[in-house]
């Protein structure tokens, strides 16, 4: 089967951009931009970009207009509070089906929120209680589901763990490094999967070149495992100082969050808590990886080698 051509890119922040900035620099693909403001609010669009366009979630015959002639619907929308990350996915599956797009990658991009676990290679396990911070993402899986079941489009998610350099880009590594202070989840000592941005590129690229492998299957890659533990001692190396360490209970964060979210309080701060315990709470080490059938070689990237370079790329930004 040919691979897709006319892809529909929605997302352009903290991880939609470098990857769409990856994606386009292999100049195979026609990519249709999707953002939700004004297009001269966007700046640094790569110019690999053939067009960009603004679109209302919510005007259905608008949003069909906008897909029709693509191959593909792939979301890079956050999930923060208040962002309505399920009526939007569900709004572009539903315009993807009439426009006639036979394939869909919703927004994931992060530790297993669907429930299937990694020791359970055949079949959904229960990886995580269901809350009101998940809820969107098991919303827009559920839907999918349903609708692949119809044969309407096919679809595929995408699980890479902790998103490494993001997780020193928006700090919930909990490193400070003007202060040389670091607060670490359960001591440091669970372990972690965790993919780099350039591997998570070529998962992408490899699904729009062979897009068979979008099956309605959930899949899940890494380049390696971590504790925040071995984050520290190489913080510690590079930078010659002793830092000042602290810890906290990724369970009793969450519980907090979880009882300000039965209050009706539901910010960043709880939003951010409750997901402590699937990033760093030792639940989401996946024992089946499928980086092979996504036509990712293991072993390429040395997660330890990366773990030194974003250290040093950290102090070199300090500097400047």
């Amino acid at each position: 089967m040919d691979g897709l051509k006319n892809i529909a890119w929605v997302g352009t922040g903290p991880m939609g951009l470098p990857m769409l900035e990856r994606t386009t620099a292999t100049g195979k693909f026609n990519i249709k931009l999707l953002v939700r403001n004004q297009i001269s609010s966007y700046a640094n669009i790569p110019k690999g970009v053939q067009s960009i366009h603004q679109v209302n979630y919510y005007d259905h015959e608008s949003l069909v207009e906008h897909l029709q002639g693509q191959d593909i619907v792939i979301v890079f929308t956050s999930f923060v509070p208040g962002n309505e990350l399920d009526r939007k996915q569900i709004a572009l599956v539903n315009a993807a089906i009439d426009a006639g797009v036979k394939y869909f990658i919703p927004s994931e991009w992060a530790p297993d929120t669907a429930g299937r676990m990694g020791s359970v290679q055949d079949g959904h396990g229960p990886t995580l209680p269901t809350d009101m911070v998940l809820a969107p993402k098991r919303v827009t899986h559920n839907y999918l589901l349903c609708r692949a079941a119809e044969k309407k489009l096919n679809f595929c998610v995408i699980y890479p763990g902790v998103l490494f350099e993001l997780g020193f880009a928006n700090g919930i590594f909990g490193f400070d490094f003007t202060n040389n202070t670091a607060c670490l989840p359960d001591n440091g000592i669970n372990p972690f999967s965790t993919t780099t941005l350039d591997t998570l590129s070529k998962v992408v690229i490899s699904l729009f070149e062979n897009p068979s492998l979008i099956s309605n299957k959930f899949y899940h890659v890494a380049d390696g495992v971590l504790t925040q533990q071995d984050v520290f001692l190489v913080v510690e190396k590079e930078t010659g100082v002793s830092w000042a360490r602290t810890s906290y209970s990724t369970s009793e964060v969450r519980k907090a969050a979880l009882a300000n979210m039965e209050e009706g309080v539901y910010g960043p701060t709880e939003y951010m808590h409750s997901l402590m315990t699937p990033f760093f709470g030792g639940l989401q080490v996946s024992r089946h990886l499928d980086n092979r059938e996504l036509k990712v070689r293991d072993g390429e990237v040395d997660i330890r080698e990366e773990v030194v370079r974003l250290v040093r790329k950290q102090l070199a930004d300090k500097k400047e």
